[in-house]
């Protein structure tokens, strides 16, 4: 079982001298809690703070540990129906930049 910290942790370590990409994002963890990625601030910071966003995407804590690592391919977990999203499908696509 994944633990929001340590995913938190991870995401904001991969977002240091990152730009903003000058969009919101969240992550809805269902029953473990919610991230959101603030890409408009500089430099672009992680919370657990449920806030507004561009786009949200509903996924299991394990799912996005698994993506964020690359054991687990994003395109199958949309298909698949492990991963939702709401908001600016174009968005998502900005979030590779902020978490590569």
């Amino acid at each position: 079982m994944t633990d929001i910290e340590s995913i938190e942790a991870d995401i904001a370590r991969r977002l240091v001298g990152r730009k903003p990409i000058g969009k919101t994002i969240a992550f809805d963890l269902q029953d473990k809690g919610f991230l959101l990625i603030d890409g408009v601030s500089t430099p672009p910071s992680v919370s657990q703070v449920r806030g507004q966003a561009d786009a949200t995407i509903t996924i299991s804590a394990d799912d996005l540990k698994g993506l964020l690592d690359g054991t687990i391919n994003g395109q199958s977990l949309m298909m698949t129906g492990r991963a939702k999203m709401k908001g600016n499908p174009m968005v998502v696509m900005k979030l590779a930049e902020l978490l590569s």
